[in-house]
């Protein structure tokens, strides 16, 4: 908004494009669910390449998550399906979801049609922004103590999220109204900050940049 550049194009993020696709997608009329959106917290490759220590171990973090799973289903009465993140270990997805319902490849898709939205710090979050589903931020004992924690509190911050701890909260209540909760004056600042500028046409992106570049030609 700053920018000194004259010419400025005025569009959105590239994830935009793809909920403008799976907007007109038909919806399902099946049971309700919620949905996990997967980062691969303990083996991303991304944190061997940028020398980070993963914020959770295998072999805490997932039975943990699948309890928290299974009580959350208990008490909510929603099924979980798992967007499992694009970069996961093939081998290693039926084991550490094991019981539960995973797909790869239709993120976008699976939030559109959930009810709730179960994440951690993923730009996927955008999705859920742009469809307008509540979302609930999982942290654990490790992610607490651990440099991914400040990122969870952030997103929680700007959305007005409410952060569940998936080893301390298991016996709680869930209190429905609470937790599918939306506050649309934060959802519209997310939008029109980090998504989308505000009156910008909802046309493909590139279709944006290739008019305005014509307008220009000679």
């Amino acid at each position: 908004k700053n920018s000194k550049i004259k010419k400025k194009i005025y569009a959105h993020c590239l994830d935009y494009d793809t909920y403008l696709k799976t907007k007109e997608e038909t919806k399902i009329n099946g049971s309700p669910y919620a949905v996990y959106v997967d980062q691969d917290l303990a083996n991303h490759i991304g944190f061997k390449v940028l020398k980070e220590e993963p914020p959770v171990s295998e072999n805490q973090y997932y039975p943990a998550l699948l309890n928290f799973f299974k009580d959350f289903k208990n008490k909510t009465g929603l099924n979980i399906k798992v967007a499992v993140h694009p970069k996961s270990i093939d081998n290693k997805i039926p084991k550490l979801f094991k019981g539960f319902n995973y797909s790869v490849g239709n993120t976008a898709w699976l939030i559109k049609n959930s009810k709730v939205v179960l994440a951690h710090t993923s730009t996927a979050i955008s999705f859920a922004i742009l469809f307008k589903k509540p979302i609930i931020y999982l942290t654990s004992k490790e992610i607490k103590k651990s440099w991914f924690q400040p990122r969870i509190e952030r997103f929680s911050e700007v959305t007005n999220g409410k952060i569940i701890n998936i080893n301390e909260n298991l016996n709680l209540k869930l209190d429905s109204k609470e937790l599918f909760y939306i506050d649309e004056e934060k959802y519209k600042q997310y939008l029109d900050n980090y998504l989308k500028t505000p009156n910008s046409p909802d046309i493909p992106l590139w279709e944006i940049v290739t008019k305005y570049l014509k307008s220009y030609s000679i």
